[in-house]
């Protein structure tokens, strides 16, 4: 028998348990977002990103990411600085996007 299966067996009778709760269930539901919240704070961050996107290609952010490369390519002593703290801040950037995305689906109402 393997781990899951010997879970399942556990816990079976728990599943078909109905527990009197006097409507709390329900009182908690109805406080829930509702769906079209989450819709609308997912168009809200559309509509970011686009600005920034455009905003990006009209003040020719690329020009400036360039510069900083070629910048950090002349001295090489303070390369190694600028590149640990570009890595850290691309670190922990990634990290905030995907603690982000992994608590926005954790409590997705469905």
């Amino acid at each position: 028998m393997t781990d899951n299966e010997m879970l399942e067996q556990l816990f079976r009778p728990m599943k078909e348990m109905k527990l009197a709760d006097n409507g709390f269930t329900e009182r908690v539901m109805q406080q829930l977002p509702r769906r079209d919240v989450w819709q609308l704070s997912r168009l809200w961050t559309a509509f970011c990103i686009a600005i920034a996107v455009v905003l990006f290609v009209l003040l020719r952010g690329w020009e400036l990411i360039v510069y900083g490369l070629v910048m950090m390519m002349n001295n090489m002593a303070v390369a190694k600085t600028n590149l640990m703290i570009v890595t850290v801040l691309a670190g922990a950037l990634g990290l905030i996007i995907l603690s982000d995305t992994v608590r926005r689906e954790h409590f997705r109402v469905l």
